[in-house]
């Protein structure tokens, strides 16, 4: 038997008795790199002594590191005379690897003669359980980058062996294989959309849609904890090539599930506006421009973002017709500012707007004060570049999505359009788009959070406390999540499931991550504060309304009837029906105005209202109804039985 050289995980050589024979490192790292070059390469040449030096060490001196290989070698060939075998043959000027006088893992990666695709799945899966030399430490900057290499063309092969052998997966044990095989390259490119749609479908295959949903959340968590700025992907990847020495790579087509390729377009332009606005003289025009100028350096070292620089941003800023200018120079999105005077407070209202649609994706006031801006601007600036990069981020990351399935898009943007009118034959409407999004892609994350909110309306407005529709609206809502972890409209969707199944407390925790996931996610702090209202803090949801409408002020109905169900909780009747005034269709809210007139002492609107709810739900039943809708504290549920009772149901 011959020895054995095991690379993945341990580098070490096993003697033909399987116990570990001892070889100089540096020796065995040579052996792997002469022997790779031999595999791909096929030419079995000499390879020059000082090349090899200059792999294994680090140093300006040539002379230094030939006397450290000239060493090494005179080790090798003791350690080889006592083993009775050549693995390193040297001349006067190069040396040769011998792949005859020994077996090794790295020789299973070439592909057998007649091996079928799931065989060779297995194979690979089996060998890269581990990563290449993962226990190898304190090497050459060149050692570091050709490891970092090897281990990217070694999950490439595994990521073809697993494209070939997905079609011919069928068993139990197929499925298993390849999911096997997606968490192993799922380890090492988390934001990989391929692998995470092939790790959706087997988790769900086995029924295990909510252990995909953990899977990414938990992976998103931990990359983000090792920056204050939240996940950015590309510059994770260079950090990881400045600790290896390496150099940013350039843009490559990256592969489509359907074997295509995408080829990456040319990064979202950033133009950020310096601030116009109250007209003020002094240092805090001038300290809020160097503060935008502070911002726009900063966003400078981002590779996921072009920003404009200063001086092209002031000549925008001062043009007539900004948005030809805009248009013009390709910009995708404008960072807004304006000075803002309230009772002698200066402050910066800033914007975030996608240029395409006029959307306004993010909007913050910081204050001004004369002794915070010379204090904190470089505080301010870092803040705003933080935001405005995971803005961006996100942003365009949705917008990709929706640029790959454009008919899903098409067929959600329907159903998001009938699903805000809150009516029985609206929502099913809505919920038939999004079922024709999802025929389109199976794991459209909008498209599976706006299901999830049609069944959940529907719940609602039939009052009928149907369990099977809350169970849809939290099946789906957990596919939403377990979809793309990053989007808050599923946890959104989780939430509110959760407050009517009455888990108050999960479904608190689900509106918290949402908000955090987008702190100006309008809809979901609504839904946030709506689930306050149920838990029993009328005023902390009376405060997280607020902040909602202030983000969106054209608000739709169900955010005016959450503001009014939290004024009728702290007994504010006639400020909840101010709100319930405000919504372009009152209908959703009849039983709420009928109890409110109750609670006034005004008969004739209270029976008014209790007539229009019958005329609809001819079965309405308060104590069925009190029995199904979640209140933390019984003194709500009593509150809104005695105004409906005295509002005559």
């Amino acid at each position: 038997m011959k020895l054995r050289l095991e690379s993945f995980g341990e580098l070490r050589l096993i003697d033909p008795a399987g116990k570990p024979a001892a070889f100089p490192e540096k020796g065995l790292l040579a052996i792997c790199y002469l022997l790779d070059r031999d595999l791909r390469d096929g030419t079995g040449s000499e390879y020059p002594r000082p090349a090899l030096a200059r792999f294994l060490w680090d140093s300006h001196d040539n002379s230094d590191i030939m006397a450290n290989l000239r060493k090494t070698i005179s080790r090798i060939q003791a350690r080889q005379i006592e083993l009775g075998t050549e693995l390193l043959a040297f001349t006067a000027t190069g040396v040769r690897v011998r792949p005859d006088a020994f077996s090794g893992d790295l020789f299973e990666l070439t592909n057998p003669e007649g091996e079928g695709a799931v065989d060779r799945l297995q194979r690979l899966v089996a060998l890269l359980r581990q990563d290449f030399l993962a226990g190898l430490a304190d090497q050459s900057v060149n050692t570091r980058q050709w490891i970092a290499g090897q281990r990217d063309r070694h999950m490439a092969v595994l990521v073809d062996a697993l494209k070939t052998a997905l079609p011919m997966a069928q068993s139990r044990e197929d499925v298993s294989l390849i999911k096997e095989a997606a968490l192993r390259i799922f380890r090492e490119a988390p934001d990989d959309e391929n692998i995470r749609r092939i790790l959706l479908d087997a988790y769900e295959s086995e029924g295990e849609l909510e252990k995909a949903r953990r899977l990414f959340e938990r992976s998103k968590h931990e990359l983000e904890s090792e920056f204050d700025i939240g996940l950015d992907v590309q510059a994770l990847r260079e950090v990881r090539k400045i600790f290896a020495g390496g150099q940013p790579p350039q843009s490559v087509a990256m592969p489509l599930s359907d074997g295509g390729v995408r080829v990456p377009g040319p990064l979202p332009r950033l133009v950020l506006l310096p601030p116009g606005g109250t007209g003020a003289v002094g240092a805090v025009p001038m300290l809020s421009e160097a503060l935008i100028e502070d911002v726009t350096i900063g966003l400078c070292t981002l590779n996921t973002v072009s920003v404009v620089a200063p001086h092209t941003a002031a000549r925008i800023a001062h043009n007539a017709d900004k948005a030809e200018l805009i248009l013009r120079h390709s910009i995708s999105y404008v960072l807004d500012t304006r000075l803002t005077d309230r009772a002698g407070s200066p402050a910066l209202f800033v914007q975030l707007i996608y240029a395409g649609s006029d959307e306004v994706i993010w909007a913050e006031r910081f204050s001004l004060e004369k002794y915070e801006l010379i204090t904190h601007r470089r505080e301010i600036a870092r803040q705003i570049a933080r935001e405005l990069a995971g803005q961006v981020r996100r942003h365009e990351t949705m917008r990709d999505s929706f640029e790959g399935n454009s008919a899903a898009y098409h067929s959600y943007l329907l159903g998001l359009r009938d699903v805000k009118r809150l009516a029985l034959p609206d929502v099913r409407r809505s919920r038939k788009a999004f079922r024709e999004a999802l025929q389109h892609s199976a794991h459209f994350a909008p498209a599976l959070s706006g299901l999830s909110r049609t069944f959940l309306v529907e719940w609602l407005l039939t009052a009928r406390g149907d369990s099977e529709l809350l169970g849809l609206a939290e099946d789906y809502a957990n596919r939403a999540i377990a979809a793309d972890p990053s989007f808050a409209a599923g946890f959104r969707e989780l939430g509110v499931a959760k407050l009517y199944l009455g888990d108050l407390d999960e479904s608190v925790l689900a509106l918290k991550l949402a908000e955090e996931l987008s702190p100006h996610y309008a809809d979901g702090i609504a839904s946030y504060a709506d689930t306050l209202v149920h838990a029993s803090r009328p005023a902390d949801a009376l405060a997280k309304i607020e902040r909602a409408i202030s983000l969106n002020p054209l608000s739709p109905t169900d955010y005016l009837w959450t503001a009014a169900g939290a004024n009728f909780a702290l007994g504010h009747y006639a400020e909840a029906l101010e709100q319930i005034a405000l919504m372009d269709d009152r209908t959703p809210a009849d039983r709420l105005s009928a109890a409110c007139w109750a609670m006034l002492g005004d008969m004739k609107n209270a029976r008014l209202y209790m007539r229009k709810v019958r005329e609809i739900y001819p079965d309405f039943d308060v104590d069925k109804w009190l029995s199904v809708v979640p209140f933390k504290e019984q003194w709500q549920k009593e509150q809104y039985r005695e105004a409906l009772r005295r509002a005559g149901f």
